[in-house]
């Protein structure tokens, strides 16, 4: 299964992540993949094209004829379905291990950071390239919303909730009125 090489979306890096403590590999030719996920979503072909974003009749003729191109966004939604539904159990082992331990999680990351002060004051987003180690409740709070299949909105506002705390306030309560803004991912990476 190859991965891209960074990760612009937190579900994307917290699978990425996940990826590491996979005891098997993930299916991997095209026509695999699409019975994987017919299994997963209960041989319910219309709900599968529509969370693929796709028609039944591209499902039906993928099933049939040859695979798409590598580089065909039906190629790349499989792969990413895959990814986001493989091993789950494997999965939540490794995060109650990482929870019992402290719940400590790096976090590598390349993008635009805005911050809004208490006085109403906000500061252009500005690029920059951090390695934080994010501690409790934050790396329970991204897995809890990962588990819930989260949109990534929220895992959006999370990950900003922890990058205020973890960066800007460092050991001290946050000021009321101030928050961090994450704008745009450019590049985002989870070890643990």
């Amino acid at each position: 299964m190859s991965l891209r090489l960074s990760a612009s979306t937190v579900q994307e890096a917290l699978d990425r992540a996940d990826s590491r403590h996979w005891t098997r590999r993930p299916p991997r030719s095209p026509r695999a993949r699409l019975a994987y996920l017919f299994k997963q979503n209960r041989h319910d072909i219309p709900a599968l094209a529509h969370r693929l974003q796709t028609t039944t009749r591209d499902l039906e003729a993928l099933s049939t004829t040859a695979p798409p191109p590598k580089d065909h966004p039906l190629y790349n939604r499989l792969e990413r379905e895959v990814i986001r539904l493989w091993q789950p159990r494997v999965r939540r082992r490794a995060h109650d291990a990482i929870l019992a331990h402290n719940g400590q999680m790096m976090l590598s990351f390349r993008a635009w950071l805005g911050f809004t002060a208490a006085a109403g004051s906000s500061d252009d987003p500005r690029l920059r390239f951090l390695t934080l180690s994010l501690t409790t409740p934050y790396p329970q709070r991204l897995f809890t919303a990962r588990h819930n299949d989260a949109p990534e909105e929220d895992l959006h506002a999370i990950l900003s909730d922890a990058l205020g705390a973890c960066y800007f306030h460092r050991d001290r309560p946050t000021p009321s009125g101030e928050s961090v803004r994450l704008q745009r991912i450019d590049y985002l990476e989870f070890y643990y």
